[in-house]
């Protein structure tokens, strides 16, 4: 690769970093915010990735955007393919907590879902079928056991959570709350609910 190879590569690195550090601001994303961070001319932008959303997509392309399967199951029991459907169910939402907690950006661009284009979405949505796609394989078939809608539970579950993380809040009056404070509450909450009682034995660890 050659020396203006190698500088726009560069710059598109930190075109994706800085997209990264105004996410994580809470700020209203915009094309010169993200130039002015990344210190380089906004048509740039525009040339390597088409605008915003093509940023947005490229950043949510990575393999890392997401939490993968495996990455999950290392945050599980090991026996979990033994466990009642709706422990496994809980464990994999818990550890949902976990790595989303380590992907603040993600977590913003999730509860931004509502303002992207359709290309943008359809984008994003491919990346994330695919996770998911894993994820089923990876805990199994848990519907007939669990008494609730599989997929409904796991969106409704990651929307709140991605709220609560976002605004590092447990409820709407509450100050902000320390990061570790706040994925171990989620987590015993999620199990609280999930796990009934008899099957205290196989709750998920926080």
């Amino acid at each position: 690769m050659n020396q203006k190879a190698n500088q726009r590569e560069a710059t598109k690195q930190a075109f994706l970093t800085a997209l990264e550090a105004e996410l994580v601001s809470g700020k209203p994303l915009t094309v010169e915010a993200i130039a002015g961070r990344a210190g380089a001319n906004k048509a740039l932008i525009y040339r390597y990735f088409g605008g915003l959303s093509g940023l947005i997509t490229a950043y949510a392309a990575d393999e890392t955007f997401m939490p993968s399967a495996a990455e999950l199951l290392l945050l599980c029991d090991d026996d979990l393919r033994a466990l009642p459907p709706r422990v496994r169910f809980s464990q994999c939402v818990q550890a949902c907590v976990v790595a989303l907690a380590k992907r603040p950006a993600t977590v913003q661009i999730l509860l931004r879902l509502s303002t992207f284009d359709p290309e943008t979405l359809a984008a994003l949505r491919s990346g994330r079928l695919r996770g998911i796609a894993d994820i089923r394989r990876a805990f199994g078939d848990s519907d007939s056991g669990l008494g609730f809608d599989s997929d409904l539970a796991f969106n409704l579950l990651v929307a709140g959570i991605c709220q609560i993380l976002g605004a590092r809040r447990l409820n709407w009056l509450q100050e902000e709350t320390d990061d570790s404070e706040l994925v171990a509450s989620l987590s015993r909450t999620i199990a609280g609910l999930l796990v009934p009682p008899s099957a205290g034995d196989h709750e998920a660890n926080d």
